[in-house]
């Protein structure tokens, strides 16, 4: 499966994110996710992490009782390209549920 580049992700997040405090708690969490993959030895794979920081919230603002539920299912369906979905669950305290 391609993997989104980080321009893409960024206009998917904008499509499903409107409030400016989303938008920047996403670039917070993409440059704190590249930091660590940094600092842990996984340079080589710190876009890959700075993306999948990027969308941790992509499906809040419009599903925030089920979010980090919402994403995958869109992935599943095929209306989104991304690669990175599944790893957005895991920050979620609800998904062990599901």
């Amino acid at each position: 499966m391609k993997t989104i580049t980080r321009d893409e992700a960024f206009t998917l997040l904008k499509k499903y994110n409107k409030d400016p405090f989303h938008i920047q708690h996403a670039l917070t969490v993409e440059a704190v996710m590249k930091w660590y993959a940094n600092e842990l030895g996984y340079g080589e794979d710190a876009e890959y992490w700075g993306i999948v920081g990027l969308l941790h919230d992509i499906d809040f603002e419009l599903y925030p009782e089920e979010h980090c539920l919402k994403a995958p299912e869109r992935r599943r369906r095929r209306c989104d390209p991304f690669s990175c979905i599944p790893r957005l669950r895991h920050h979620s305290r609800i998904w062990r549920n599901h």
